[in-house]
Order: C-alpha cells, then sequence, then structure tokens
C-alpha cells in the first residue's frame, strides 16, 4: 500500500496542514493535477507538402485539484481550509510517496468548496501554480573550489615540509541533470581572495558564456565583496553584495552574455577571468524540478 503525506502552507500567515495515513479529523480522497502535465506545442504546417514544422513548446500553468473529507470536527477545520486557502496568498504544496523525496510547487487558491453532510463535510480545493513544474524540497550546492591537492592519503610527511596544495588556473566541473527536464536555473556566488577581474562562467556544452566586466568597463571583484549571478526565469540578474548592502551591476554585463541554464543530461560548467582565475571561489546551488510527482 502507497504511503502519502501532503502538506499545505500559507506563506504569509505561516499556517500550514499536513495530511497523511494517520491523521484523524480530515483526510484526502483525490488529487488530480500531479501526475500529469499539459504541453502547448507550435507548429506550422508547410504549405507545399505534409506535415508542419516545430516552433516550440511551452507549459501552461498547473491546476493541482484537492478533494478530501472532514469528520466530526468539521467547524474548525472548516475555519482553517478559509485562512489556509485565503485568496490572493501564496502557498506550497507538499507532495511526498513512500521513501520518496517530497516534491514542492507553490500556487495560488482559485476555489475552495464545502459540502455539509450531518456529522461530515466534503471539500475541495482548486490550486493553481503559475510554474508548472515540481521542485526538490533543497537545493544542490556545489562548490567549485578551485584549490588542488599537493599530495595524496596515505603519505609519508617529510620533515622539511612540503607543499600542500596550490591554486588552479582553471576549474571545470560535471552536473548530471537525469530528470529530463532543461532550463533549471542557478544561483552562482563568485568570491575571491585577492583581486579578480572581470570574472566569467560558461556552459561548454553550448559555448554560453556569462561575463561581468569587459575590456571596455572593467569590473574588479575583491577580497571584500560577492558576486551572486541568478539564471533562474524571472530572477535574472547580477548583484555585488559587500558590507550586507546588494547593488545591481547589470550594467558590468558582457553584451554578449548569456543566463545560461541546466540543460537535460550532462552540463559542463566553468569559470575564470581575465586576471585573478587562481583567487576565485565558486558555488553553485539550484533545485531540481520534475514534470510530476
Amino acid at each position: 500500500m502507497i504511503s502519502r503525506t501532503v502538506s499545505f502552507k500559507n506563506i504569509e500567515d505561516n499556517i500550514n496542514l499536513t495530511i497523511d495515513d494517520d491523521t484523524s479529523g480530515i483526510w484526502i480522497t483525490g488529487i488530480e493535477g500531479i501526475y500529469t502535465y499539459n504541453a502547448d506545442v507550435s507548429t506550422s504546417d508547410y504549405s507545399q507538402t505534409n506535415g508542419a514544422r516545430y516552433k516550440n513548446t511551452r507549459l501552461p500553468k498547473r491546476n493541482i485539484v484537492v478533494s478530501g473529507g472532514i469528520g466530526e470536527t468539521y467547524h474548525s477545520y472548516r475555519q482553517l481550509l478559509y485562512r489556509l486557502f485565503r485568496p490572493d496568498s501564496e502557498g506550497v504544496f507538499t507532495y511526498k510517496e513512500d521513501d520518496k523525496d517530497a516534491r514542492l510547487a507553490n500556487y495560488y487558491a482559485e476555489k475552495v468548496s464545502i459540502d455539509q453532510q450531518y456529522d461530515k463535510s466534503a471539500f475541495q480545493a482548486s490550486l493553481i501554480c503559475p510554474d508548472p513544474f515540481f521542485y526538490e524540497k533543497d537545493p544542490v550546492t556545489i562548490r567549485m573550489s578551485a584549490w588542488v591537492s599537493g599530495f595524496e592519503f596515505p603519505h609519508n610527511f617529510l620533515e622539511e615540509g612540503e607543499e600542500l596544495g596550490r591554486r588552479s588556473a582553471t576549474r571545470i566541473d560535471e552536473i548530471a541533470n537525469n530528470n529530463g527536464v532543461s532550463g533549471i536555473g542557478l544561483t552562482v556566488t563568485l568570491k575571491a581572495t585577492g583581486d579578480v577581474i572581470n570574472p566569467y562562467i560558461y556552459l561548454y556544452e553550448t559555448g554560453e558564456r556569462l561575463s561581468v566586466g569587459t575590456s571596455e568597463n572593467p569590473y574588479t571583484l575583491t577580497s571584500s565583496a560577492s558576486v551572486i549571478i541568478e539564471t533562474t526565469g524571472g530572477k535574472k540578474g547580477v548583484t555585488q553584495r559587500a558590507s550586507g548592502i546588494d547593488t545591481n551591476i547589470n550594467s558590468y554585463l558582457d553584451p554578449d552574455s548569456v543566463f545560461f541554464q541546466l540543460l537535460a543530461g550532462i552540463n559542463t560548467i566553468g569559470f575564470g577571468a581575465s586576471a585573478g582565475t587562481e583567487y576565485m571561489d565558486v558555488t553553485i546551488q539550484y533545485r531540481m524540478r520534475y514534470l510530476g510527482v
């Protein structure tokens, strides 16, 4: 038998409701819209031959419909549902099945209906997810440190001392995205132990590159600041953080820069700079996304 846990959270009011197999007083009888997706495929018909030419595919919003029942404590749960699914308030839907990782989707309540029948009630909540994807609960963090070890274990240390490690001039790392979904945004944080001039990151598979600073408009990253690059749709931009103050520095972007995102499959990401690559320390964060739970 499949074990399911479903949670709802009203972010603004910090109201939570978790329903699993052991929850009493309220239960889930069905959930629609979490196992499937609908894509809008755009094509143009050929005028002189059969078939059509593919143009693009987009995923519209997702509609999750949750149905359930309420027992004898219907009055208190009814009021909780009204507050939990308050209009114009963003919420988080979380679904966990057996021992699998939880999947999350943000939503806005479209409709809540409650049918009172004697000592029991049936309820239904229609939730609209502007972003149709499900996400992992916690982000994946990759530290692309530019330190290269000078020895391996086991190791016999010399009395006169020896080099423990060094900074490499270049650095690349691979990220495997085996979920079949492209377009996963990245949060890339650049730090430095010395001055770095015109830092950049790149995606080897596509040749796309994002550079902060050019020869005509140079940018210097110092040890007292960090640069945060966000490539997620709707959040794209470059920010400098220094002394707790965030400053938009999109004006330093190379005109040919691309806010690249993870592709399906292997993604080889690297970094560098016009000068000072050996001082760079790069951290990448992202959240895997899925077409269904």
